[in-house]
């Protein structure tokens, strides 16, 4: 049996879509494989603007290839056919805007190292940017009028480099202020978080009470009971362990953005010096830092409800919950924007969260 392309059936869906609604699908895109062909599509475009054709220019160009069978120089003919259209002014001006930095991982693009063997591509200034038109919505916005029974999002599911909902989860905390940040970890709780708050731990701005609120969360008193004791099986907390190791290395080290709001209620230290005391005689697991273990109380955090706003309700409600079309999407969303009625919780870690807490 063939394999299926998803290639056609992808350019078919784009040709259904407006200039803003295929940039903010390119930007999430591989940069190899079946996911090339399609970039080369959208570039060839006659609505194609000179900021999108930047943007593919510059991944292309710089972006690391991940798969051993692929090859910088597939590239070339792409990256050749933005200089020429460039040059040709095929491209209209950036109506759409573009930050130079890649989707997710934040790395700056424009002015970037070029792959070898893509050294020799030439590089017009008109490439270079500043590109501040209008920001197109989410990827995931694209399908909004498409049924789910269609399945045309599933198309583009083996050629996303980031997936939509981690991207626009990104892009909207991106600026936002260290209170949004703090009320995040809570709010996006229900939709198995562990790589959107990896995300946001190796953000510089990430705030230092953002990173211990995670830690307290992800249960170190349960993590540090199994390396005491592997017989023990008592469940963990609300994230993966496996954020521990990358706060402990930061907190370290060069440290969390200074912030003045409190954590301290979600830390626990009676409990963990009584878990320690139980193993006397073993050498404490993490070696928690004082000002972890003991935060000093700081300014209680704003009391805010995220989903509120449209676009991060539609993060939390991501993987079929938001409902099609955009129109019944908004009329569910603005049902739940009653005075002091709560997000209803989802799943039994929201109540294991709030039986933790002081």
């Amino acid at each position: 049996m063939n394999a299926y392309d998803p290639v056609p059936d992808a350019i078919a869906a784009l040709q259904t879509k407006t200039a803003s609604q295929r940039q903010a699908i390119a930007r999430l895109l591989g940069p190899d494989g079946p996911s090339l062909e399609v970039l080369g599509w959208v570039v060839t475009q006659p609505d194609c603007d000179v900021a999108t054709a930047a943007m593919i220019f510059w991944r292309l160009l710089t972006l690391p290839i991940v798969n051993p069978s692929h090859n910088a120089q597939d590239r070339v003919p792409i990256l050749e056919r933005i200089v020429n259209g460039l040059r040709d002014n095929e491209y209209g001006p950036a109506a759409n805007a573009w930050d130079g930095k890649e989707a997710w991982d934040r790395t700056p693009l424009i002015g970037g190292m070029p792959l070898p063997g893509l050294n020799g591509i030439q590089i017009p200034h008109g490439l270079s940017g500043p590109f501040v038109g209008h920001p197109p919505e989410p990827a995931s916005y694209a399908f909004f009028e498409i049924p789910y029974a269609k399945g045309e999002d599933d198309i583009f599911d083996s050629l996303w480099r980031v997936t939509p909902a981690n991207a626009a989860a990104a892009d909207w905390l991106i600026g936002k202020s260290a209170d949004v940040w703090m009320a995040a970890p809570l709010e996006l709780a229900g939709r198995h978080p562990t790589e959107l708050y990896l995300w946001m731990l190796r953000q510089p701005e990430c705030p230092t009470p953002v990173a211990g609120q995670v830690f307290w969360l992800c249960d170190p008193i349960e993590y540090s009971r199994r390396m005491l004791d592997p017989s023990s099986q008592k469940f963990g907390g609300l994230f993966s362990f496996d954020l521990l190791s990358p706060i402990l290395d930061r907190w370290r080290t060069n440290g969390f953005a200074p912030s003045d709001l409190d954590f301290s209620r979600f830390a626990r230290p009676a409990e963990y010096r009584a878990l320690l005391n139980e193993f006397s005689g073993k050498p404490d697991p993490l070696q928690i830092p004082a000002d972890l273990l003991d935060p000093v109380p700081g300014k209680p955090p704003a009391v805010l409800r995220l989903t509120d706003d449209f676009d991060f309700w539609c993060i939390t409600h991501s993987g079929g919950h938001v409902r099609r079309p955009r129109s019944a999407a908004v009329q569910e969303w603005q049902r739940r924007l009653t005075p002091n009625v709560p997000e209803p919780p989802r799943g039994w870690k929201w109540r294991d969260l709030f039986r933790r807490q002081k």
